[in-house]
């Protein structure tokens, strides 16, 4: 890049002492980096006498390709700047359809209008997968309702949404105000797979802990394939709030009281991860959330 910068400065000028000025240098080390690139291109690029200094053919015929080449250097070097400071690259996000639903997608189309230069690409996979797929490092970030025991990843808590009954709209609770779990006793329900995730457990443990073992017609891994479950009348079941969001169809979601289950949403990451793109999501991240944007927050707060 010296030698080409040299050449450049020196075919602009045509003239070595205030080539070499422009260049901050003397007049020997400028002739010496011309004759190293001449020998490299293999042709003479500058004609030199003693009354003038003018292009040669070749020289020419370089100059744009030569100009060209700086332009991509420093275009480069101005990218992969951008890109420590965390202003540009690629961020692969693993996440369940049911939490982009509970408002994950709102705080990713935030950050993409802030950071438009940064790209999100995201997966839906299922809470097992998506911290495989952090350890491995194929993933960036995840979202996911339960905490990881693995040490290499570290998570913060990002927020929580309420449990509610979910019945159709003919269901004999559907003109309630609320339920209790107990009220669903009587009915068939659709669960997420227990040994799919610690949440899955939980949500089954809530059920059992109201003093009865629901009768299961339907097992799933991803909360948001229960909808469909319950318009076809395959019973009842006890989903996140954000569920309801952008779901169409004969459907009544009821709060559950008193104490209503909870679902957490944590943000797992790689423990040792220095991508920049990844801390400035996590600083804006914790900015929405309403979190110190400097301190990761990994204890949740007490329920409102």
């Amino acid at each position: 890049m010296r030698q080409l910068r040299c050449f450049v400065v020196l075919a602009e000028e045509l003239n070595f002492t205030r080539a070499a000025r422009r260049l901050n240098m003397s007049q020997p080390p400028l002739s010496t980096q011309l004759q190293t690139l001449e020998r490299e291109v293999g042709a003479e690029l500058i004609s030199r006498t003693s009354r003038k200094v003018a292009l040669t053919r070749a020289g020419e015929l370089f100059l744009p390709r030569a100009r060209n080449m700086l332009d991509q250097y420093e275009r480069s070097l101005h990218e992969i700047r951008e890109i420590q400071r965390g202003q540009d690259g690629l961020l692969e996000i693993g996440a369940t359809g049911s939490i982009l639903r509970g408002g994950l997608s709102e705080l990713l189309a935030q950050f993409a209008r802030l950071h438009p230069r940064i790209t999100l690409r995201v997966h839906e996979q299922t809470p097992a997968t998506q911290l495989t797929e952090v350890l491995s490092r194929r993933t960036d970030v995840s979202f996911n309702r339960s905490v990881p025991r693995d040490d290499e990843l570290a998570y913060e808590y990002g927020w929580r949404e309420e449990m509610m009954a979910l019945v159709r709209s003919d269901h004999r609770l559907a003109g309630r105000t609320y339920v209790s779990i107990d009220d669903l006793r009587e009915d068939q329900h659709v669960v997420l797979r227990p040994e799919s995730s610690d949440f899955a457990a939980y949500v089954m443990s809530c059920i059992i802990a109201s003093g009865y073992r629901p009768q299961v017609s339907q097992q799933v891994v991803d909360a948001q394939s229960i909808p469909s479950l319950i318009v076809a009348g395959f019973g009842v079941s006890i989903v996140p709030a954000g569920i309801a969001r952008l779901t169409a169809g004969p459907l009544t979601f009821l709060p559950i009281r008193p104490n209503p289950p909870v679902s957490e949403v944590y943000i797992v990451y790689h423990h040792r991860d220095p991508v920049p793109a990844l801390q400035l999501f996590l600083t804006e991240v914790r900015r929405c959330l309403g979190h110190d944007p400097g301190v990761p927050t990994q204890k949740e707060p007490p329920l409102p």
